[in-house]
């Protein structure tokens, strides 16, 4: 197992070209949700099942149209999605793309999903052409979007993070018994079988634990103090590369641990209660 810190490179990147970035995210993830919005719910969306997974049409549809704002506005931006892999660029940033994060919970009529959108600089601080085969680089913007609450979410390291324009913090929980944590169960019967003995461990610390199904977005409840902590295993980049920054903008820290190629086990929250949440993962 490969323990990293997720720390960014020390150099800035343009506030100017921060900017011109989350504006091409924003608009993107409303277009996005947009679609979600009008398929919720719809029983005539198609569907492919697999083991404790869906997959439905409309998360091309989402992916397909954040691609095309991405590249109407930075062409030579490679694009890192969940449906589609890694599609290539002649620059020096990657866009990393959730189209429909909580894709289980539309399905099932269940208003928590999102649409992720996250953009980091390769490499070191020359920069680099190279788009990151695991970890990100440089962090630039992150925007997480909630169609059904109508919830956007914006980070950008040095500058803070945003819930519809306002600024947000990560929540002060004095203690852990005072904090609301999130988990998931993972889609293999070894991870469910270390997180059901973690949650043995955490369930008489915090005053709740909750499995809500949308890592991106639980990442931005958190950065706006609505949730404590998360402990998940087994997701992809694309799941939690846009609120690793929104969280960590608004003063919150996230852990990664690619446990697998490909598959990361995150750790995130509050500081204060952060030595809490890494008892938890000595089992």
């Amino acid at each position: 197992m490969t323990q990293v810190a997720l720390d960014p490179v020390e150099y800035a990147v343009p506030a100017a070209f921060s900017e011109r970035v989350a504006e091409t995210a924003v608009s993107a993830a409303w277009r996005a949700g947009a679609i979600q919005l009008n398929h919720f719910r719809n029983t005539a969306v198609r569907c492919r099942r697999l083991p404790h997974d869906v997959k439905l049409e409309i998360d091309c549809l989402c992916e397909n149209v954040i691609i095309a704002a991405i590249r109407e506005s930075f062409s030579d931006h490679a694009i890192l999605t969940e449906e589609s892999g890694l599609l290539p660029g002649s620059g020096e940033y990657t866009s990393i793309i959730d189209p429909l994060d909580g894709t289980v919970n539309f399905w099932h009529g269940l208003p928590f999903f999102c649409v992720s959108i996250a953009c980091y600089r390769n490499g070191g601080p020359a920069g680099s052409r190279t788009p990151p085969a695991g970890l990100p680089g440089t962090p630039v913007t992150g925007v997480v979007f909630l169609p059904s609450s109508q919830e956007l979410f914006v980070g950008t390291p040095g500058r803070g993070a945003l819930l519809n324009g306002r600024p947000i913090r990560a929540s002060h929980a004095e203690s852990a018994s005072d904090a609301i944590v999130t988990v998931n169960f993972g889609k293999t019967p070894d991870t469910m079988r270390r997180m059901t003995g973690r949650l043995d461990v955490l369930l008489p610390q915090v005053r709740k634990a909750r499995c809500l199904g949308a890592v991106a977005a639980e990442l931005a409840y958190i950065a706006a103090g609505f949730l404590d902590g998360l402990i998940y295993e087994g997701i992809r980049l694309w799941d939690f590369a846009a609120g690793k920054i929104i969280l960590e903008a608004a003063g919150g820290f996230l852990e990664a641990a690619e446990t697998e190629p490909g598959q990361w086990r995150v750790l995130a929250g509050a500081q204060t209660i952060r030595d809490s949440l890494e008892s938890v993962l000595t089992l």
